[in-house]
């Protein structure tokens, strides 16, 4: 069985959009971006190191998600973090 793969998340502070960990450090807002651990111990590292820009209030609540991955990129393997992925599920647009 293969293991796996988990990438971080978290919101950003500023506008609470869903952002991933990218490799190399920086924040996207799109989940094929992302940094994929292979192992438990490189997940930690990268979610301690997320901990770091929660504490520089540059996101909020970072934590692991298992993705799968294909060639037509990452997927969220809960359906919680896949809608998460996609955005909101509501049109927050005003109403003329």
């Amino acid at each position: 069985m293969k293991a796996m793969l988990k990438v971080v998340s978290a919101n950003r502070l500023t506008d609470g959009i869903v952002v991933y960990l990218r490799p190399d450090g920086t924040w996207a807002d799109q989940l094929n971006q992302a940094n994929c651990f292979e192992s438990e111990a490189l997940a930690e590292a990268g979610l301690e190191a997320a901990r770091n820009d929660a504490k520089k209030n540059l996101i909020l609540d970072p934590f692991l998600v298992e993705v799968t991955a294909n060639p037509e990129g990452l997927h969220a393997v809960s359906l919680r973090n896949a809608i998460r992925a996609k955005g909101p599920t509501v049109d927050f647009a005003p109403r003329s």
